[in-house]
């Protein structure tokens, strides 16, 4: 039986190895499109521009985006709640900035949650008419948090400076506005690294870069569920040929290895995640087998995200044969013991990942 486990575990190794390198393979660039009114100007006659490089200067991100929203909406751009805006800001030639729009997520957040072939936007301000620009894009596709940390699981079984500007004098001036749509593949739009990089063509020289995160909400996720096993638990063993009883302490603690199933899409990368209500199964991880399932809900805890589960658990356990007793010196070819299914409540607390 274990051989065979070990057999099982490492072909599932294999094919998800072989699977993540395929995956790590897959790259493509890509390069937005114009849409229609896609060239929109702004006057700055009430220095909405300029306050956001004076907010960004004293670190107050929140206005400073609130103030770029305003000239892209003033100039005429209309902000979808759903999708997302990757913005790039010019200013004054040497002041460079990127940022995304989407929902009420700060402007300085690089995660995605998921795409459709139309659903990311590149937007380019400056206050330089004369400036010409390209944009292009990286996606490199990957796996979900799920499958990148399933081999892991199985082996159970076995903004500070960065807007650093000095300080300048404004002026009125105009802010030139270019929107341009990504077409992304299917392939590309639940899992990817998305590297973004805007250059100033006529000086040959990199404006801005940044990688955003592409990772889809997910209803799996893995954890370690210990519950305490009942008092009077007992097995039996053979100790130098004779039958024995094995007591098992009191408070002795169960571990299992289980898969959750969300009933809402979480982000696996926020610890937020751990309020979400769950099904679980899996796994006790010991040498006999007991499956489990139950229902499980926690909170954030720290560095971790701790849940409290009920649930209910089937122990394959082994029992004496009728007349054999215990004590009882048996022959290496006699097997004394026969399967009995133990069913068990199981109570307990989970730590939720990845």
């Amino acid at each position: 039986m274990q051989n065979s486990r070990n057999f099982i575990f490492l072909i599932v190794l294999f094919i998800l190895c072989t699977i993540s390198t395929i995956f790590s393979q897959e790259r493509m660039i890509l390069i937005p499109e114009k849409v229609a009114n896609s060239e929109l100007t702004y006057i700055d006659s009430t220095n909405t521009f300029r306050n956001m490089i004076i907010f960004l200067e004293d670190g107050d991100v929140k206005n400073a985006a609130d103030s770029l929203k305003k000239v892209l909406v003033d100039a005429g751009l209309n902000i979808k709640k759903n999708f997302y805006y990757i913005v790039v800001v010019n200013y004054d030639k040497k002041h460079n900035i990127i940022g995304m729009f989407h929902k009420n997520n700060s402007f300085l957040s690089t995660r995605l949650y998921g795409l459709k072939s139309d659903s990311l936007y590149y937007v380019f301000v400056t206050d330089d008419s004369t400036m010409e620009t390209s944009i292009s894009a990286i996606v490199t596709r990957k796996e979900s948090n799920f499958s990148k940390n399933l081999s892991g699981f199985l082996s159970l079984f076995q903004l500070g400076d960065i807007f650093s500007v000095k300080p300048m004098e404004f002026r009125e001036r105009k802010a030139f506005i270019s929107i341009r749509k990504f077409d992304v593949p299917q392939k590309f739009q639940k899992y990817c690294d998305i590297t973004v990089v805007a250059k100033d063509e006529s000086k040959n020289k990199e404006l801005v870069r940044s990688i955003f995160d592409n990772t889809s909400l997910e209803r799996w996720s893995y954890g370690i569920a210990t519950a305490v096993t009942n008092v009077n638990d007992i097995d039996y063993d053979i100790e130098d040929g004779a039958v024995t009883i094995k007591p098992k302490p009191k408070g002795d603690l169960a571990s299992f290895g289980v898969i959750n199933y969300h009933f809402k899409p979480v982000d696996t990368k926020s610890r937020t995640f751990s309020s979400s209500v769950h099904l679980l199964g899996g796994l006790r991880v010991s040498t006999t087998i007991e499956p489990i399932l139950g229902i499980g809900a926690g909170v954030p805890v720290s560095l971790i995200n701790l849940h409290f589960f009920a649930g209910y658990s089937l122990e394959f356990a082994q029992i004496l044969k009728e007349g054999i007793k215990v004590g009882e010196i048996v022959k290496s070819s006699t097997d004394p013991f026969k399967l009995k299914v133990r069913g068990k409540p199981r109570f307990g607390v989970e730590v939720n990942f990845p």
